[in-house]
C-alpha cells in the first residue's frame, strides 16, 4: 500500500511538472491518421500520454496476476498444508511423550505426505507404534521414514535398534548395529548400544573388544563399565575352561588392573578348584591378593583351594591371624586346610571358634561333616547339621 501512494504522488508531481512547464506556451498538438486527426495542447497530451502509460503499466500487472493466478493458489494451499502438517508433527510428538499413542500415531500421520520433514512423522509414528505392540506397523513405518529420507540411515537405523533392544529382539538389534557400525565405525552411540547387545547376548569377546573405545570416550559410567568388563573376561574364562592351559592363557591376557581385582581373583580360583587344577602361580595370586587387601570371600577359596603342601598353607593362614585377628571366615578356612592336613582336632577346635565368632551355615556344615566322617559323631553331626539348616532358612527368609 505504501508502494503504492508513493508511485501515485511520483505520477502527480511529474504531471504538475509537466503542465507547469507548459503553463506560458501551451503548444499545440496535430495528430492525423488517414481522414483522421486529433488536436490538442502539449499540456493535456502530456498529461494524458502519463494517465495511459501508467493505465498500461496497471492492466499488464493485473493481467500477469490472473495468468499466476491458479499457481499462486496453489502455492498458498500447499504452505497452508505445510503449516498444518507441522502443527500435526508438534502435536504428535507432545502426545507420544505424554503417553498417549493412539493419538501420537494417528497425529504424526495425518499429513506426512505434506510435510516438508516426512521422516520425524514415521519415526515418530515407529516409536508409538512400538508402545502398542504393533511391531509390523512399526517395521512399516521404518521403511517409509527410510523411503522419506535415504540419507539418514544412520538416524533411522538406531531408531530401529532401540526399538528392537526394547521388544527383546536383541539378535536382530544386533544385526541392525552390526551394519551401522561398519558403516559409521566411530560412531559414539552405535558403539553403546553395540555393547549393550554384546553383553545381553552373551558374545564375550565381543564386548571386551569394543569396551576399550567405551573406555576411552567416557561413553559409559565407569561403575557400569567395570560391571560389563567383569561379566565379559568371567564370561571368556568359562568358555576357556575346557582345559587348563587355554584356561590360564585366557587369565594372562586380562589387565593387571582385573587380575588384582578381589572378585575375579576368586572367580579364576574357584574356577580352578572346580575343575580340580592346580597352579603354583595361581595360589601366589591369591597370597598377594590377601596379603595386598583383606577379602573375606578371597579367604574362603583360599580354605577351599587344593594346594600341594596343606601343612605349609596351614601354617601361612595362621600367620594371619596374627596380623587381620579371629575372623570367622578365616577361622572357617583354618578349620578347612586343617582337615586336608588329616589334622582332626585342631580343625575341630578352629570350626568350632569360627562359629563362636559368628555362626554361618558354611562352618555347621564343615563341623558336622568331621564329627560324621572322621570323628565317628553321629550326634554332634546331626546337631550341626540342624543349626545350620536352621541358618540357612533364616537367611533366606
Amino acid at each position: 500500500m505504501t508502494r503504492f501512494i508513493f508511485k501515485l504522488l511520483l505520477v502527480i508531481i511529474v504531471a504538475l511538472g509537466a503542465v507547469l512547464l507548459v503553463r506560458d506556451d501551451p503548444g499545440f498538438l496535430l495528430l492525423r491518421y488517414r481522414d483522421y486527426s486529433v488536436e490538442t495542447s502539449l499540456a493535456f497530451a502530456l498529461v494524458a500520454l502519463i494517465v495511459v502509460i501508467v493505465a498500461l503499466h496497471y492492466a499488464i500487472k493485473l493481467l500477469r496476476g490472473l495468468w499466476h493466478l491458479p499457481g499462486s493458489v496453489q502455492s498458498q494451499s500447499r504452505k497452508r498444508r505445510f503449516d498444518k502438517a507441522r502443527r500435526q508433527l508438534t502435536q504428535g510428538l507432545i502426545d507420544l511423550a505424554e503417553g498417549r499413542f493412539e493419538q501420537a500415531e494417528n497425529n504424526l500421520l495425518r499429513l506426512v505426505d505434506f510435510s516438508e520433514s516426512p521422516m520425524l512423522h514415521y519415526l515418530g509414528a515407529a516409536r508409538a507404534a512400538q508402545r502398542k505392540g504393533k511391531h509390523e506397523s512399526r517395521e512399516r513405518y521404518l521403511m517409509a521414514a527410510h523411503e522419506a529420507n535415504p540419507d539418514a540411515e544412520i538416524a533411522i537405523g538406531v531408531t530401529q535398534a532401540e526399538l528392537q533392544i526394547a521388544h527383546f529382539q536383541t539378535e536382530q538389534a544386533l544385526a541392525t548395529l552390526s551394519h551401522l557400525h561398519r558403516i559409521a565405525p566411530r560412531h559414539d552411540y552405535v558403539s553403546m548400544l553395540l555393547a549393550r547387545a554384546y553383553f545381553e547376548l552373551e558374545d564375550w569377546a565381543s564386548l571386551v573388544e569394543i569396551l576399550p573405545q567405551l573406555r576411552r570416550k567416557k561413553l559409559v559410567k565407569e561403575a557400569q563399565l567395570e560391571e560389563m568388563e567383569q561379566a565379559g573376561y568371567r564370561g571368556l574364562l568359562e568358555q576357556a575352561a575346557d582345559s587348563q592351559q587355554g584356561f590360564e592363557q585366557a587369565w594372562d591376557k586380562l589387565s593387571k588392573t582385573l587380575q588384582a581385582d578381589a572378585e575375579m581373583t576368586r572367580f579364576y580360583i574357584d574356577l580352578m578348584n572346580r575343575n580340580g587344577w592346580y597352579s603354583k602361580s595361581a595360589e601366589q595370586l591369591l597370597i598377594k591378593s590377601l596379603e595386598k587387601q583383606w577379602d573375606d570371600g578371597l579367604i574362603n577359596v583360599y580354605g577351599s583351594f587344593e594346594a600341594r603342601d596343606a601343612n605349609t598353607q596351614l601354617e601361612r593362614a595362621e600367620n594371619w591371624l596374627n596380623e587381620f585377628g579371629h575372623k570367622e571366615n578365616l577361622l572357617l578356612a583354618l578349620g578347612r586346610i586343617s582337615m586336608r592336613a588329616r589334622l582332626w582336632g585342631k580343625a575341630q577346635g578352629y570350626l568350632e571358634a569360627s562359629i563362636g565368632a559368628r555362626p554361618t551355615p558354611a562352618a555347621c556344615l564343615a563341623l558336622a561333616e568331621l564329627f560324621e566322617q572322621q570323628l565317628q559323631q553321629p550326634e554332634k553331626a546331626a546337631e550341626y547339621y540342624q543349626q545350620g539348616l536352621k541358618l540357612s532358612l533364616s537367611t533366606e527368609s
